[in-house]
């Protein structure tokens, strides 16, 4: 009986212990579909230096295509992976965190309370996790730099994240592969 109940009570602690939200995210971290700056997009993109297109997201795959100066390819879709989390500190109480779907933040944090920051979006925001769930606000200088953030925002930077852009691209003869310099393209920034 004992054992059953040192059992049962084993089990219980394993299901409830699933069932909080994670402190901290997983990493990696991947954000799929993700375009890490303002006005990033997929369309077709203009190589203003070479870059190599691999067959899985790794610069020791083999190589896909190569994309010479000039050559016009087509950005898919792509993928932010998060490698190390930037960690910020809340000083002061603050309305913080826009979901999607949402028009105003809905978190209310606590001084000493810690967000994760994954990776800059642009327009001075960045996105983090927080207690199981991914956010998007303004958190630390509002670029991927380690600028600290104006007095104003109430943050305390403790770290920045480390993180990889990879995009998928097709050339013009229908092959499709994966690059991490597509800031060796123009075209991507639709604002410019």
């Amino acid at each position: 009986m004992r054992a059953l109940v040192f059992t049962l009570l084993a089990a219980w602690s394993a299901v409830s212990a699933a069932a909080t939200p994670t402190e901290k995210p997983p990493l990696p971290y991947y954000d799929w579909k993700a375009c890490p700056f303002e006005c990033c997009t997929y369309r077709r993109w203009k190589a203003e230096k070479s870059v190599v297109a691999y067959k899985t997201r790794n610069q020791k795959a083999e190589v896909a295509f190569r994309v010479e100066k000039g050559e016009w390819v087509r950005g898919i879709d792509g993928v932010v992976i998060t490698h190390r989390y930037g960690v910020t500190k809340v000083l002061k109480q603050m309305e913080l965190g826009y979901t999607k779907r949402g028009d105003k933040p809905v978190l209310s944090l606590q001084p000493g309370e810690l967000v994760y920051t994954l990776h800059y979006l642009g327009e001075g925001s960045e996105l983090f996790w927080y207690k199981g769930q991914v956010y998007s606000d303004q958190i630390s200088a509002g670029k991927p730099d380690p600028d600290p953030p104006p007095p104003e925002l109430n943050v305390q930077v403790l770290s920045l994240p480390k993180y990889t852009w990879w995009a998928k691209i097709t050339n013009k003869a229908g092959d499709v592969g994966w690059t991490n310099e597509a800031h060796k393209f123009g075209n991507v920034d639709a604002c410019g």
